[in-house]
């Protein structure tokens, strides 16, 4: 019994993308990181290319949070050592 592709393999739709952009020449992650470079480009579009980079590099954080014992609010207490 076939459990489909193996984890971590592209889906159809990426592999379609992605040798469409191979047989143009684009290289999107390239053209973003040239463009984060590039001092005279405008500064938001360099931002926006940079943040979206990251997500490469560093995973995104995951907000969690914090209960204490019983599902009540967590106290925190701060000691300041002199």
């Amino acid at each position: 019994m076939s459990r489909g592709r193996p984890k971590g393999s592209p889906n159809k739709r990426s592999s379609i993308i992605e040798r469409m952009l191979e047989h143009k020449g684009a290289d999107p992650l390239g053209f973003m990181a040239d463009l984060i470079l590039d001092e005279n480009a405008d500064r938001q579009l360099r931002f926006n290319a940079a943040k979206e980079l990251a997500q490469y590099v560093a995973p995104k954080r995951k907000a969690i949070e914090l209960t204490g014992e019983g599902s009540r609010p967590v106290t925190l207490r701060v000691v300041y050592d002199s």
